[in-house]
């Protein structure tokens, strides 16, 4: 939703036809709603027996490497072509804080918290999100969720109190109504653990359907306005909530049908979130040079589809060469000690000599 989002502002010429023919005016933005309520999901069902530091240290193995290595990639390139972008704008300050995960007034970006790479900014939502869920770790199970949603609820409530204050645009990023969509997951995961999520097939259904539905169209009937907390609630949290439980809910009561090159492309989502504003220059550029810019909706279809199959090739490139190779060899260098506690095999019920 991301990728195909961003493909369709590569030429404005392009807009009207796109509008009309490709649902360019849906919310595709609205798919990192539904990675943070994935995200909330999979770090409870993932660290039921993780140390808080084991924890964070493998959360930034996993996303540190690859943003790293993009965005020096980016300044690179900023610093040998600028005129190759047309709004990001390179300092030294703005560098370190985009690999530090500080958001930052962007000048480039209309001064929207967003780093050198533009998708980042989720990222630096998510290292927020995965500093409380450590300290999260030391209470127990099922005392995990509330007590993650009583921060959350803390943080909001001190967002609406100080949203007038001194770096209030950093304030509210980190109290942003948003937090509540890791909580989503977090409970959805909650029951699932619990063995509890086992609608019948046509509700989790209706789940899965009305929220996508809900996540691209919103309730236009309602006219709510854009990015108050109600529209928030409304539009992005609770749909991509209804779609994750659907989903969820239909894996563990009927299993679903795993097709292998969307699991694999699945494996590489994270490639091709970081790495989808390189292939998609790469894409117009060469769309130019072919001379294949005209103004018409064939025209304009046909460029879609030709930039998101650039946008599979270089996820796939980019996880294959970078961030599969990256992580394999950290995580060879990262091997945690885990002491185990010493007991008689006759408690363990196992053969002392086996």
């Amino acid at each position: 939703m991301v990728a195909y989002y961003h493909s369709l502002i590569q030429f404005p010429q392009y807009r009207p036809f796109l509008s009309r023919y490709l649902f360019a005016d849906v919310h595709l933005a609205n798919g990192v709603d539904l990675f943070f309520v994935i995200s909330g999901f999979i770090m409870l069902v993932s660290s039921r027996r993780v140390l808080p530091g084991d924890f964070f240290v493998r959360r930034i193995i996993r996303i540190v490497p690859l943003y790293w290595t993009l965005t020096s990639v980016l300044a690179l390139i900023l610093l040998w072509h600028p005129a190759l972008f047309r709004t990001t704008v390179m300092g030294t300050a703005y560098f370190a804080k985009s690999l530090l995960f500080v958001p930052y007034a962007n000048p480039g970006q209309h001064g929207e918290m967003f780093p050198l790479l533009v998708p980042g900014w989720s990222l630096n939502f998510e290292m927020f999100f995965y500093a409380i869920f450590a300290c999260a770790l030391f209470a127990p199970l099922k005392r995990r969720v509330v007590l993650t949603g009583a921060i959350f609820t803390i943080l909001v409530g001190l967002g609406y109190l100080l949203r007038n204050a001194a770096f209030g645009a950093e304030i509210n990023f980190f109290t942003d109504i948003r937090l509540f969509e890791f909580l989503f997951g977090m409970t959805i995961a909650h029951f699932y653990i619990a063995g509890s999520l086992r609608f019948p097939a046509g509700m989790s259904l209706i789940f899965v359907l009305g929220g996508f539905l809900a996540l691209l169209a919103g309730f236009p009937m309602l006219h709510l306005a854009r990015g108050s907390t109600l529209q928030v609630l409304l539009e992005n949290e609770l749909p991509a909530a209804a779609l994750v439980l659907g989903m969820v809910s239909l894996e563990a009561k009927r299993g679903l049908l795993k097709l292998p090159f969307l699991a694999f492309l699945g494996d590489a989502s994270y490639s091709m979130y970081l790495s989808h504003i390189f292939s998609l220059g790469a894409a117009s550029k060469l769309w130019l040079m072919a001379g294949l810019m005209r103004p018409t909706a064939s025209s304009a279809v046909e460029f879609v589809f030709f930039a998101l199959v650039f946008v599979v090739i270089g996820s796939v490139l980019t996880y294959r060469i970078l961030e599969q190779p990256m992580l394999l060899g950290l995580h060879r260098l990262y091997a945690p000690r885990r002491t185990a506690v010493p007991q008689h095999p006759a408690l363990l019920g196992a053969n002392p000599v086996g």
